[in-house]
């Protein structure tokens, strides 16, 4: 899941790197965007990329904390329960017939 969130984040820098590009160029053609269907907000195409990035970004670091989590509770340690095999031998371990 790191690997994903690594490749979401280089992909992120990449596009923001374009709409950069795009606003800085004054990229403008001949269409203009509307943002979520808002027709009273026409937004240039490098804005939309930017702020697209901006999206990949946040999905890149969502996905990172979801698998530090899940990695630092892997490496927790597990008690030992009473089914445990290994602890049957020992005195008191809960075994179906006493030895």
């Amino acid at each position: 899941m790191k690997r994903v969130a690594l490749i979401f984040a280089v992909v992120a820098v990449l596009v923001f790197a374009d709409g950069l590009y795009m606003v800085l160029a004054n990229y403008h053609p001949g269409d203009a965007n509307t943002f979520f269907g808002n027709q009273t907000w026409n937004i240039s195409d490098g804005e939309v990329t930017i702020i697209s990035s901006g999206f990949l970004a946040l999905a890149a670091v969502i996905m990172w904390v979801f698998a530090a989590r899940r990695g630092a509770r892997a490496r927790t340690q597990r008690p030992v329960s009473d089914t445990d095999p290994a602890k049957a031998d020992q005195p008191g371990g809960r075994t179906a017939f006493p030895a």
